[in-house]
């Protein structure tokens, strides 16, 4: 008997076959982990008990009548067909109808911990110490290789590249990852090298993002001297590491887009600063013309000698001061000019020139020769140095 070969497609299709049309309509009850919405509405997590997992999804249709919110840790029961995703090989509960069950213990835990530092006071906004506006390190305590890391540093990259970030390489999942997270937090305390610490990893379930709601590590954010930021998961994740630090991001890029000033904010301030300056200055200048105006009509009317002494000194002393601060102005503008009088001197290509360079030229066409390829010999060519071009012949190249 001949046997029957099976493309991928075809063993796919006959698997689903199978799984929905025997096995019926199920409840299920379980706790929630891995949630997440898409944007068109529709709602995907699994369901895991001790020893196992399947995955669940809830098509926008049904989503939008439950009447409750979904969260990870929650224990739920749910009525729907077991269907395969033939694109992943998996199978999956389309859910139809969705019931509280209670919290599971992973939530349980996250809300008596929770509970517990509240009431000792940890998470008091009195407590929390402000984000330097303009840092110029940052420390980052997150994993070496994962899409954190990445995040931070392009958006860091993009917005200001003169902020150096600092990386403290910590594990973020499993049984060690807040021992290490919070080895980077105490270091960049012990050696105040930077202004300020971002903590964090990307998205995934509950169990994932454990090492953020230990006890232990709350407490080293909560007693860290430096300003720590919490950029932990995705925008819908919560950790109690985000409650003690002193700045939550909703994610790691987030963190990076909301501490760290862009440069051409900060040369844009700089030059409003200058013309308000600038605009001080002239009103200070016009407030003492004015004065001395006053003076002079008062002394025209009284003639008091004495006071036309006083005042004369007291406008010396003015006038000084406004010569020094315009002085200082403009010793700063004359320090830019010739900043920028070198910055064009180096690119004249005359300059290199006189340093003994030559540009070497191909006849008849005068195109620069930028290459022994150019010529060969017999070629007629002309050079160019400091003070003027003679002809030449290649002889040898």
């Amino acid at each position: 008997m001949e046997e029957k070969i099976y493309s991928v497609s075809e063993i796919s299709r006959e698997i689903k076959r199978v799984i929905e049309q025997f096995i019926p309509p199920v409840w299920v009850e379980g706790e929630i982990s891995n949630y997440s919405a898409s944007r068109a509405g529709h709602v995907y997590f699994s369901l895991k008990d001790d020893t196992a997992l399947i995955n669940c999804v809830i098509w926008r249709n049904v989503a939008g009548r439950i009447p409750f919110h979904l969260t990870n840790g929650m224990n739920v029961t749910v009525r729907g067909d077991v269907i395969t995703y033939a694109a992943q090989s998996q199978y999956q509960i389309n859910v139809k109808e969705i019931r509280a069950a209670g919290p599971g213990s992973l939530y349980l835990a996250f809300e008596a911990l929770k509970s517990k530092l509240s009431s000792e006071g940890l998470f008091a906004p009195e407590l929390k110490k402000p984000i330097p506006a303009y840092p110029k390190r940052v420390g980052v305590v997150t994993s070496f290789t994962g899409a954190a890391i990445r995040d931070v540093l392009q958006v860091s990259k993009r917005r200001n590249p003169a902020v150096e970030m600092v990386i403290f390489p910590a594990q973020v999942q499993g049984d060690k990852a807040a021992d290490t997270i919070i080895e980077g937090v105490e270091t960049f305390n012990r050696l105040k090298n930077v202004d300020f610490i971002i903590i964090g990893r990307g998205g995934g379930a509950i169990e994932d993002l454990w090492a953020f709601n230990e006890e232990k590590l709350v407490r080293a954010v909560a007693a860290s001297d430096l300003p720590v930021v919490s950029a932990v998961g995705h925008e819908v994740d919560f950790t109690l590491a985000d409650f003690v630090a002193d700045f939550r991001a909703p994610t790691p890029s987030a963190a990076a887009e909301m501490t760290i000033p862009e440069s051409t904010m900060i040369l844009n301030t700089v030059s409003t600063l200058v013309d308000r300056i600038y605009q001080q200055i002239l009103g200070f200048q016009a407030q003492k013309r004015q004065q001395f105006d006053h003076l002079q009509i008062r002394i025209n009317l009284s003639n008091p000698v004495e006071l036309i002494r006083q005042k004369y000194q007291r406008l010396d002393e003015l006038d000084n001061r406004l010569i020094y601060a315009v002085g200082q102005q403009v010793q700063r503008a004359k320090l830019r000019l010739d900043t920028y009088r070198g910055a064009l001197k180096a690119l004249n290509p005359k300059d290199v020139l006189n340093r003994g360079y030559a540009i070497v030229y191909s006849l008849p066409d005068r195109k620069i020769v930028q290459s022994v390829r150019k010529v060969d010999k017999g070629h007629r060519i002309e050079v160019e140095v400091s003070d003027g071009r003679f002809d030449a012949v290649v002889e040898k190249k």
